[in-house]
């Protein structure tokens, strides 16, 4: 049966193999790196009608009226004063809420384009495809926002303007708590930004190579680029500990990229796991928000279900996250890069507890051979160690019960695993049943004395819980209204919903082609260069060339040129790097 398993697993990953290479794009195709199903998930202009409250003032009525001003919101927001995003969340909020407009907008101006693209496709026309591949990216951008709030792509304007604007009297309602930050510190945060940055922009350079979006020349002469500026970042962190250990794993990864691209991207997510992770639990922040004298006397019924979706979207979008990253783990290991020793030495060593992560999993072979014990230690995140009985009487759980319950949650999540889009992507229905069936007959010779559901039924009293890894115990959405709360319960509800905004702020967010959105939303070259500047000042890192791609310049440099010859200046590229701080 292990045999079973193992041919089984090791055959899906081989489908994967398969996949990426199945629809092969025409050399036009390639060049022009989007494509005709890509208009699908653009989507058609509709006007938004229906709006909450207090979005717009009073005198913007119309839909060309509240676009325009929607417009400039953006550009202020995303744009100018960019750095100012994680002080004031409620900004960003409010920004994602005019995107909504803007993005119409954008799609009602660029009708023609789109029904040319359709008409033409495949197309030479320069001017054409620079406008499908901006309305592309912006609408990357559009599904980050969504996404981190647990929007889908399709649902309706209405809902989503009104979570977006629920979210930002949230987090107006929270007390801004500044820390002063040491040197040191101020340099690490920034060496950990730069980091994340040169690796989100050599995995989506990555990403868009195996999806036929870029052609093979143009990637080969990127990709040196983009790592060398990888690797020169990586090496001034070497005295970080945390990076010299990350440094050993992404410098294995273009080797890989010749064996298995699918394996090599997976390297390149799990860098950007840790570093992400790193900079959420063991780098101090500069801005953190108090939510507990928040007064939500204010908001109505259906605000405060809007909250609750989001509180439990959020707890369950860190699992899906874990399982996600998980995928990859395997997928390393499969290719013969050891990871589970690399991030073992994060917990063991360094005290990193990469608390994220919820189990780990390890090769086939290695997993073939595991016995209950195994199946525990894979389990990585806390459980409560006293429960209550029956009687109300609180007691304590027993070494033995403690190691059967994590085994129980690691193979129930294992499970679920086989569960999750990115399996079912790769694999038949059939075939994944039959992993499921193998799974459960290795498993089942174990005996457990304490079962999850014994743990679920003695701990089902407790509020906001998760037990088996996935689902609260409670439905917030649906009970939080009209119950008799206090305030201080209502803002430990919703405190981990500020998350979200270091997940955009410093994560996802950053990903989409801010020269894209700069040029869409008419900034200038100033404004551009403003906001570069203020990023700098708050440690955060710019791809300077990517950003100055998105606005149509070739590169850095040629930007820098229109900048001379517009404002009569004779910067050169060292020195206009150096004056943006970068």
């Amino acid at each position: 049966m292990k045999k079973l398993l193992a041919f089984m697993l090791l055959s899906l990953f081989w489908s994967y193999s398969v996949l990426a290479e199945s629809k092969k794009r025409s050399e036009k195709e390639i060049k022009m790196g989007v494509f005709l199903e890509d208009l699908k998930i653009i989507g058609k202009y509709k006007k938004i009608e229906e709006v909450p409250a207090g979005l717009f003032n009073s005198k913007y009525k119309s839909f060309t009226a509240r676009s325009n001003f929607s417009q400039s919101e953006v550009a202020r927001i995303f744009v100018k004063q960019k750095g100012l995003l994680t002080k004031y969340p409620e900004r960003m909020m409010l920004g994602m809420a005019y995107f909504e407009f803007f993005y119409q907008q954008q799609l009602k101006d660029n009708k023609r384009s789109i029904n040319n693209f359709i008409e033409n496709y495949p197309t030479w026309d320069t001017a054409n495809i620079a406008s499908i591949q901006k309305i592309y990216s912006l609408n990357e951008a559009r599904i980050t926002m969504r996404e981190a709030l647990g929007l889908k792509i399709d649902d309706e304007p209405k809902k989503v303007l009104n979570t977006y604007y629920t979210m930002s009297m949230l987090f107006d309602g929270a007390k801004i708590v500044e820390t002063k930050l040491s040197n040191e510190e101020k340099k690490e945060i920034k060496a950990n930004a730069t980091i994340i940055k040169n690796l989100g922009s050599v995995k989506k350079l990555v990403e868009n190579y195996k999806d036929q979006r870029i052609t093979e020349k143009k990637f080969n002469k990127e990709f040196k680029k983009k790592y060398r500026k990888l690797e020169a970042t990586l090496k001034k962190s070497k005295k970080y500990k945390e990076y010299e250990l990350l440094t050993s794993l992404v410098a294995e990864l273009p080797d890989l990229m010749d064996k298995n691209l699918s394996a090599a991207i997976s390297g390149y997510r799990l860098a950007e796991f840790i570093s992400k992770d790193l900079k959420k639990n063991n780098l101090p922040k500069k801005f953190s928000h108090d939510l507990s004298k928040a007064d939500f006397s204010n908001f109505n019924q259906d605000q405060l279900k809007a909250l609750g979706e989001v509180t439990k979207f959020t707890k369950l979008n860190k699992n899906i996250n874990s399982n996600k990253i998980q995928i990859d783990i395997l997928n390393i290991e499969e290719n013969g890069i050891p990871v589970n020793k690399l991030l073992d030495v994060y917990r063991e060593d360094l005290k990193v507890n990469l608390e994220s992560l919820n189990m780990q999993l390890s090769s086939v072979e290695n997993m073939n051979k595991w016995v209950k014990s195994d199946w525990a230690n894979a389990w990585k995140s806390p459980i409560p160690t006293k429960i209550q009985d029956a009687a109300g009487i609180e007691i304590s759980l027993s070494d033995n019960q403690i190691q059967e319950v994590k085994a129980q949650l690691s193979m129930q999540n294992f499970n679920e695993i086989l569960d999750t889009e990115s399996f079912k992507d790769i694999v038949s229905d059939d075939l994944g049943t039959d992993i499921k069936q193998a799974i459960s007959q290795t498993t089942e010779a174990f005996n457990f004395s304490f079962t999850l559901d014994d743990f679920a039924q003695a701990l089902g009293e407790l509020r906001d819980l998760d037990i088996n890894n996935y689902a609260d115990l409670t439905a917030l959405a649906n009970a939080q209204y009209g119950a008799d709360w206090s305030v201080e319960e209502y803002a430990s509800a919703y405190q981990g919903n500020l998350d979200v905004i270091e997940q955009l702020a410093s994560g996802s967010l950053s990903d989409f082609d801010a020269g894209a959105l700069a040029e869409a939303a008419g900034s200038s070259l100033q404004d551009v260069a403003d906001t570069i500047a203020a990023a700098s000042a708050a440690g955060v890192s710019v791809d300077l060339d990517a950003t100055f791609q998105g606005m149509g310049y070739d590169d850095f440099a040629a930007a820098v040129a229109a900048y001379n010859a517009e404002h009569g200046t004779n910067y050169t590229v060292e020195s206009a790097r150096e004056a943006l701080g970068q």
